[in-house]
């Protein structure tokens, strides 16, 4: 698996709909911004972003539309307008790519009809020009950054290693935003935007997170820990998470601590993560408490840890179900933690 980084003025040109609206909170983020495309931007422009932003119930517009968007090839390189009003090929591109949203095509395009003249607005503005001078070298110098580091740190032979090829996609892309607002926005096929603010830490974090869940559901994982079901301390930890997080069900919980522990360890490991005890318990107010137990395993046993199936199978082989409590305090005291340290 590859990641590839990436910058596009078309998705940068779409968080600019987040900044130049009226109500918009993130006009103080990017107060130059603001200035140069917000407070000349035409009386029916401002209007029909209100109007957007109701539909939506959100100032945010650009996360549902930008990932719309990337249904349709070159979506980050083809001229955004082109993009938006070419309802033929918007059309071809459900069909192929998202066939579960067609009944909603007429919707989605239209959203991309009436914000087609705010775009076009932006544009004779001058944004183009300006983005290129102000933000293209920033977030070249961030690209190039991720790029380095990845390469230096080993960090795709490590993940691959760990779950095998055929269980991940042979690439993902990652848009470094330069007017992100501090979000992170999820596109189609596992591809995203991010800040150019964000630590490398939370970039592979935020952008690895759909692609470890099917890795392990893919390496069977989920039925290879069935047996934790009825293990009183998981279910004690599941029932106190669900003031904090979502989860459907005991199984969705055991889940997401191993994706959280996979995460974690490969970020570990490969120098992205300086204190991975410290980020658990502090991440979601300590949910994810088997994840400190199978990062434990997963540190301390570095003979399976090359391989996410072996390790678990190996864990599994050691019993764990009815010992997790004192696993669990086992591996606070190995990394010098207590219960309830942040």
């Amino acid at each position: 698996m590859d990641i590839l980084f990436h910058h596009s003025y078309n998705l940068d040109l779409l968080n600019l709909l987040n900044i130049v609206g009226v109500d918009s909170p993130y006009k103080t983020l990017y107060p130059q911004v603001y200035s140069e495309f917000g407070q000349p931007l035409s009386l029916d422009s401002r209007e029909i972003l209100q109007q957007v932003s109701a539909a939506l119930g959100s100032t945010l517009i650009s996360p549902p539309i930008a990932f719309v968007l990337s249904i349709i090839p070159q979506f980050d390189k083809a001229p955004l307008l082109d993009l938006m009003l070419d309802q033929e090929g918007f059309l071809a591109a459900l069909e192929q790519n998202e066939p579960r949203l067609l009944p909603q095509k007429d919707q989605l395009f239209l959203f991309f009809q009436v914000l087609a003249p705010v775009i076009q607005e932006l544009e004779l503005l001058g944004f183009r020009e300006y983005w290129l001078s102000e933000y293209l070298p920033m977030v070249e110098e961030r690209v190039d950054q991720m790029d380095d580091s990845l390469f230096r740190l080993n960090f795709m032979e490590g993940i691959t290693r760990f779950f095998m090829q055929e269980n991940l996609p042979e690439e993902i892309h990652v848009f470094m935003g330069a007017l992100n607002a501090h979000h992170g926005v999820r596109l189609t096929r596992h591809n995203s935007i991010l800040d150019i603010s964000f630590s490398g830490q939370k970039i592979l974090d935020f952008s690895l997170h759909e692609v470890i869940q099917s890795a392990v559901a893919n390496l069977g994982i989920p039925d290879l820990l069935q047996p934790l079901v009825e293990d009183s301390f998981i279910q004690l930890a599941y029932d106190k998470s669900k003031s904090v997080v979502s989860f459907e069900n005991i199984e969705n919980y055991i889940h997401e601590n191993i994706v959280e522990a996979c995460k974690v360890f490969l970020l570990y490991k490969h120098g992205f993560m300086p204190d991975p005890y410290r980020y658990l318990q502090s991440h979601q107010q300590g949910a994810f408490i088997l994840a400190v137990i199978v990062l434990d395993f997963l540190e301390w046993n570095p003979g399976s840890a090359d391989s996410l199936s072996t390790a678990m199978k190996s864990w599994m082989d050691q019993k764990p179900v009815g010992n997790l409590m004192t696993l669990y305090q086992q591996a606070l005291q190995r990394a010098g933690k207590e219960i309830g340290d942040s």
